[in-house]
């Protein structure tokens, strides 16, 4: 297993996750060949703690939220000489063979199909459950591949997290970095989604990394007015991009009543002004993602 592999951690103010993820990074049983941090705009020493630990990163001058993090650590990584780049966020921390049981499942995953697009690991919350917020959609398109892939323990996906996931390079220089416009939520999901368009890409069941989000569901759902405007205007973003067809639109047309509905109930009545609102911006601008196929 000669792949070169580029460990890519976004952060913003959350110092003692990201030295906690650094730790298990530096710790794997097959560690990444290089670390390199997007920093945005952190303001609580996490420059400090970065030159101590002489961990290379880029410290963005404003907060460009994950979106944002992710283009430039992205853009970054394409530029290099690396196989593939390992997205985590700060609070994502893999078990210490997590990158091992990747590799694994990419030379299996490589006898059965073509080459991935991209790579999952399996989300756990801090309690040891599955993560509810990483649970993937699966593949449906593709019946025959299932049946090859489940013996391996590889579950064929249509998109994923930036919690734990292993991109192409190759692959990931043909496409559009993901969209800064984003900024916050589901982000990852629409570049996910474009890779696996036409790619394949698998959930590699023994990779495991425990997500360290405060509740085990989405933290938008309890968020404030402000940021539940970005969370329903990048669901109509998403439902509009042609990173999905018929089948995923209408998916995430459901889908985000389910989260409407479930924000309506923790906030009431009231809670219905961002999601009018980021709804209809949503469907009138555009974060211009539009994929020449």
């Amino acid at each position: 297993m000669n792949e070169k592999v580029l460990a890519l951690v976004v952060t913003h103010n959350r110092k003692p996750l990201l030295a906690e993820c650094l730790d298990l990074l530096s710790s794997q049983v097959r560690p990444p060949d290089h670390v390199l941090v997007v920093d945005n705009a952190s303001t609580d020493g996490t420059a400090a703690l970065l030159a101590q630990r002489q961990v290379e990163h880029l410290r963005l001058e404003a907060n460009t939220g994950a979106a944002g993090g992710f283009h430039t650590g992205l853009a970054e990584a394409c530029q290099r000489d690396f196989d593939w780049v390992w997205l985590l966020d700060d609070d994502a921390h893999p078990h210490p063979d997590s990158l091992q049981k990747f590799l694994i499942g990419l030379q299996q995953a490589r006898t059965i199909g073509p080459e991935p697009s991209l790579l999952l690991s399996r989300l756990l919350w801090l309690d040891g459950r599955t993560h509810p917020m990483g649970i993937p959609w699966p593949d449906i398109r593709r019946p025959g591949l299932f049946l090859k892939a489940l013996p391996l323990g590889l579950l064929p996906v249509r998109f994923g997290t930036y919690a734990s996931m292993l991109v192409n390079l190759r692959i990931a220089r043909e496409y559009p970095l993901p969209t800064k416009a984003y900024f916050l939520y589901n982000d990852d999901l629409e570049y996910s989604g474009r890779l696996l368009r036409r790619g394949v890409g698998y959930l590699v069941k023994d990779s495991l990394t425990v997500h360290k989000t405060r509740n085990p569901y989405s933290s938008a759902i309890t968020a404030s007015d402000e940021m539940f405007f970005l969370e329903a205007r990048n669901r109509a973003w998403l439902v509009r991009s042609d990173a999905f067809g018929p089948l995923g639109k209408t998916y995430w047309l459901l889908n985000s009543l389910g989260v409407f509905l479930a924000r309506l109930k923790e906030k009431g009545l009231k809670g219905g002004t961002p999601i009018w609102k980021g709804w209809l911006e949503g469907f009138r601008t555009s974060p211009d993602t539009k994929i020449d196929f």
